[in-house]
């Protein structure tokens, strides 16, 4: 947990000891779990806070998130990335969607174990959730991280985010053909592409945030 400590406070991001000690249950509850369940591979085990805790909090190096936004986690699996942003952020309130009982059991354990107020669990597959209409215009940013193409989380999603609000995905490698498939399906949409913060990924793994910015009307 030193390197997390050393590695957050290098890119101006704030942690406590509390926080710390947050993450290292949420570490053990992970690898606990991974013995019944598969929520990361066995290799990413020992790389958990390289690969994804430190990917997850990029997002706050990139972004401005505004103090108690509503945010959606689509496709949460182990809680990446929502789970390691509510413990920097605990401001932010947070609906886990993880269609997956065993996971979403997990995502449960997770939330009365460190504590974590303001989270919710919906057990349900993405693109059911405009069916519920109390979540329909009720988010301001929507976080996807390794789920599915930008073309297809976007039409599961889209209605779910206010008028200026934001999706983002983590992505990696190339996604020239992702944008198209987007762009070909939503032709106005407005899409950005940042490169993740090298003092927290290693830039040679090309990781990036694309930004789908909603209109205010």
């Amino acid at each position: 947990m030193v390197q997390l400590q050393e590695i957050l406070s290098n890119a101006d991001i704030a942690i406590s000891k509390d926080q710390v000690l947050l993450f290292q249950k949420y570490i053990d509850l992970i690898k606990s779990w991974n013995k019944r369940t598969n929520l990361v591979s066995r290799q990413d085990e020992a790389r958990l806070v390289e690969r994804h805790i430190l990917e997850s909090i990029a997002v706050l190096a990139a972004y401005q998130i505004q103090e108690n936004s509503e945010i959606i986690d689509i496709g949460s699996g182990a809680g990446f990335p929502a789970i390691p942003i509510r413990i920097i952020r605990p401001d932010l309130n947070f609906l886990l969607v993880e269609s997956k009982r065993l996971k979403a059991l997990f995502l449960r354990e997770v939330i009365a174990r460190l504590n974590l107020d303001r989270v919710e669990i919906a057990c349900e597959r993405a693109e059911n959730l405009e069916n519920t209409s109390s979540y329909l215009k009720q988010f301001d940013y929507a976080f996807s991280r390794a789920v599915a193409n930008l073309d297809i989380i976007y039409g599961w999603i889209s209605r779910l985010i206010k008028p200026g609000g934001s999706l983002l995905f983590w992505k990696g490698g190339n996604i020239k053909n992702e944008i198209e498939a987007l762009l070909l399906a939503s032709p106005n949409l407005s899409i950005n592409i940042k490169k993740m913060d090298a003092r927290l990924v290693v830039a040679e793994r090309d990781k990036k945030f694309v930004q789908i910015q909603t209109t205010k009307s």
